[in-house]
């Protein structure tokens, strides 16, 4: 008896792989258009919540809009200000840095040499150039951020637009289906994993830097305020977020002060995760993107490499949208459920 054979149509398969890679290569040819805009979307989903509390204090569309694009640009700018102020005092002692960093690896790689007998020839020359590898990540993740910081006017403009037409752009997507009720389920679920997550998040990196900044000002780590900062503002980016905040402090708290220090910031930072993780996100987010972890991490990657840097933070909304986009359309369930955590 012959084993019974799932049927595939080769045209189907080849016309979703044409799908599939048609939008990725729009994304990413498009990234100079589409990133501002995406952006702008996300801001206003996020800005339409105290526009809507304003409003129902009793304030005009106009002024409730306006109040809320005044409190996020100046939060916005203090933001700015308080990072600009903490990347200045590196920068100004960058070649200091640099020298010890060498330094630490040269001693590193010379007892490795004589201890573990690794024949690491040209070891010196070999630092020098892992020092400026790193360096020049350093210079693409901020290069990510000035130019989307280039483009600021641009996503102001669109996040006022949004704002001011949300009633014509909800009206627009009804009228693309027939079910209203269904439209106005999917829209509703996308702008609240949007706005639950992203300001779960804030509150959970405010919570995390205070928690890095007094750990490492009690053991006495230099530049504590810029490391506690740098790994809060990782920690945004899921799962490998923290590996790169936590794991960029670790590096230049030893590189620059030693192991004590390093020893420091390792107890502090693993101590704040597991307070994240089975603390604070389950109790101020808890499961709200209800997504599979390996098409976050999965996702968080293919962001980063379409839109760099601001496309790993906004993959897990963007993902989580698309989530319940295909719960709301009729022959999606499967990838549904291939998007969704399993319970």
């Amino acid at each position: 008896m012959s084993a019974s054979k799932i049927e595939v149509s080769g045209s189907y398969l080849i016309k979703a792989m044409l799908v599939v890679g048609g939008i990725l290569a729009f994304l990413y040819i498009g990234a100079t258009l589409l990133l501002p805009l995406v952006v702008a979307a996300i801001i206003a989903i996020l800005l339409d919540k105290p526009t809507q509390k304003l409003q129902q204090w009793g304030l005009p569309s106009w002024l409730a809009i306006s109040i809320s694009i005044v409190l996020m640009v100046v939060i916005f700018l203090l933001l700015s200000w308080f990072i600009g102020s903490q990347i200045n005092i590196i920068v100004d002692d960058w070649p200091t840095i640099k020298d010890k960093s060498t330094e630490k690896l040269n001693a590193l790689s010379e007892w490795a040499n004589e201890t573990l007998n690794w024949e690491y020839k040209d070891y010196i020359n070999n630092n020098k150039r892992l020092v400026e590898k790193l360096e020049g990540l350093a210079s693409s993740a901020v290069s990510s951020f000035v130019n989307l910081l280039s483009q600021s006017l641009i996503i102001f403009v669109y996040i006022v637009l949004l704002l001011m037409q949300k009633s014509m752009f909800i009206r627009f997507f009804k009228k693309l289906t027939s079910d209203a009720v269904a439209m106005t389920g999917l829209l509703s679920g996308a702008a609240t994993i949007i706005s639950s997550y992203l300001f779960g998040k804030s509150k959970i990196m405010v919570m995390l830097f205070v928690i890095y900044y007094l750990g490492f000002m009690l053991g006495s780590v230099p530049y504590a305020l810029f490391l506690a900062l740098f790994a809060a503002l990782f920690s945004i980016i899921p799962y490998v977020g923290n590996i790169i905040g936590g794991g960029l402090a670790l590096m230049l708290s030893y590189l620059y002060a030693g192991t004590t220090p390093a020893l420091i910031v390792l107890a502090v930072i693993s101590a704040a995760q597991l307070l994240e993780n089975y603390i604070l996100t389950p109790w101020i987010i808890g499961d709200e993107t209800g997504l599979n972890p390996f098409i976050t991490v999965f996702g968080i990657i293919l962001f980063s490499m379409i839109w760099g840097t601001v496309g790993a933070i906004i993959a897990l909304p963007i993902i989580g949208v698309i989530k319940v986009i295909f719960e709301h359309t009729k022959g999606m369930e499967a990838y549904a459920f291939l998007l969704k955590k399993e319970d």
